[in-house]
């Protein structure tokens, strides 16, 4: 159950930095941690998701 938690919480800093435009500072005031802290969640998150492949040749899968 705490995993489910922190894995919820750490996709919310990135929500609050990405999609609100919140500083880390006031993100790790708000979750009453470091804003260091929050740095390295943020990272963390960001390369979870960089690390995803496409699938065939590797070209971009848009069809636009």
């Amino acid at each position: 159950m705490k995993n489910v938690l922190i894995q919820m919480r750490n996709k919310e800093i990135v929500r609050m930095i990405d999609k609100h435009f919140m500083t880390k500072t006031a993100v790790a005031k708000w979750f009453r941690i470091s804003k260091q802290r929050v740095d390295q969640i943020y990272k963390e998150e960001k390369a979870d998701v960089s690390n995803i492949r496409t699938a065939g040749d590797g070209k971009d899968n848009r069809t636009t």
